[in-house]
């Protein structure tokens, strides 16, 4: 008889965070019904994602039906990081505590790189087997956005801790080979996996009625769409963006540009106004999560606007699973993730050395005009099948059920 395993899910975000409940809860509920054993979900809530009490007591019950305990705390950040981040790790390590002495949790499962800065400790100090899921260089990000120096203390206490992490975690699963590589190089005890992060396929998917209504909705039934889906600034290309997408308007001219964003409206249509003819492009949001799929559906080919640099190939974007899986080709830059290997390999995108207008060249629209050409079905069932394979959560769910099988046979 396998014995029980009883779960402590770490996760430095909050509960109704969209990466949460998207790559993270998921899975537990999933597990939940495999795995002999309990879970036990800390969170930090954020202001931008407050849930009263009353409907945090709601989800408390319907956890709870699953087998699965949530216990959120506050998150701290402002003024004197480092003091407010200390208190963070006190108040969850009282928590942890009496968590792992009332149910005997033998599992730490932290979500990304801070949640795994602080698990690791957690780990060291309460003797626990340790999961990290979604292993990304953080401290790394921080710098490429500018918000930290490499000479800083709070970018050194997150490095320190997160080669610990990597080095001493029993199991990991991270997006990309090149941080497998590295961690093995690097000498990490753990089993390491390669997870790029990745979507439901069976939410994901092509939806044709999506598709005709959005298309009749913006009068471009016709014309060829190109949909940037996501956000703009720091870890994005911002201005850039639209800048090329009026070199691809110049040589295409009856292209279409859908912008799909959770940035200020008027701001992002003032920008593109600098680029392109109103005509010419929409910039919307606040989707509901079935219509996400009708706009990825209604393109003919998306756009990952995620600036290429060192740390960037350790990244694995949300949005080009999402691309994928409902069929969509998609245009991105060299050294992001593995997306623009799978590219390349399997013509379902465009790669660029960076978003400008010079990347605009005859080889680039010689490529975009070969995916706008190519027999639409053909087309969206060769994308979905590489998707399959590199992006969909059954594999992550596989790999998460191998690990918990390994766990309750120790």
């Amino acid at each position: 008889m396998k014995r029980s395993v009883n779960t402590l899910v770490f996760i430095y975000n909050s509960f109704n965070d969209p990466l949460f409940q998207n790559l993270v809860l998921r899975y537990v509920k999933s597990l939940s019904g495999k795995v002999n054993g309990s879970f036990h979900i800390i969170t930090f809530e954020q202001d931008q994602y407050r849930i009263n009490d009353s409907t945090k007591a709601d989800i408390k019950q319907d956890l709870k039906a699953s087998n699965i305990y949530w216990y959120p705390l506050t998150f701290h950040t402002g003024r004197f990081l480092l003091v407010k981040k200390l208190w963070d790790f006190v108040q969850s390590l009282w928590l942890v505590l009496r968590i792992r002495l009332k149910y005997r949790t033998r599992v730490i499962f932290a979500f990304a790189n801070v949640a795994a800065a602080i698990a690791i400790v957690l780990k060291k100090l309460l003797r626990m087997r340790m999961i990290v899921y979604s292993f990304e260089p953080h401290s790394e990000f921080m710098v490429d956005l500018g918000d930290w120096k490499r000479s800083d203390m709070r970018y050194k206490v997150l490095k320190y801790l997160e080669n610990l992490a990597g080095r001493d975690a029993d199991y990991i699963m991270t997006g990309t080979k090149y941080m497998v590589e590295l961690l093995t190089e690097e000498g990490s005890k753990a089993q390491l996996y390669r997870a790029p992060t990745a979507v439901d396929p069976r939410e994901f998917l092509f939806k044709p009625e999506g598709r005709q209504q959005v298309r009749q909705k913006y009068g471009v039934e016709n014309r060829p769409v190109f949909l940037y889906l996501g956000k703009f600034g720091g870890l994005y290309y911002t201005y850039e963006i639209p800048m090329m997408c009026s070199a691809i308007n110049r040589i295409i001219p009856n292209s279409f540009f859908l912008v799909v964003t959770s940035n200020d409206h008027n701001e992002i249509r003032e920008m593109y106004r600098n680029y392109l003819d109103s005509d010419d492009f929409i910039v919307t949001g606040d989707l509901t999560y079935d219509e996400v799929k009708d706009y990825i559906s209604a393109a003919d080919i998306g756009i990952s606007g995620v600036p290429p640099s060192q740390s960037q190939k350790f990244r694995s974007p949300t949005k080009v699973a999402e691309y994928l899986l409902c069929g969509l080709p998609y245009i991105t830059t060299l050294g992001v993730s593995e997306d623009d290997i799978v590219a390349n390999q399997n013509k379902v995108g465009v790669v660029v050395d960076s978003f400008n207008e010079s990347v605009v060249n005859d080889s680039f629209i010689l490529e975009i005009n070969r995916l706008l050409d190519e027999n639409k079905d053909t087309l969206r069932s060769r994308c979905r099948e590489v998707g399959l394979d590199y992006r969909s959560m059954d594999r992550i769910g596989g790999y998460l059920e191998e690990i918990y099988s390994l766990i309750g046979r120790a």
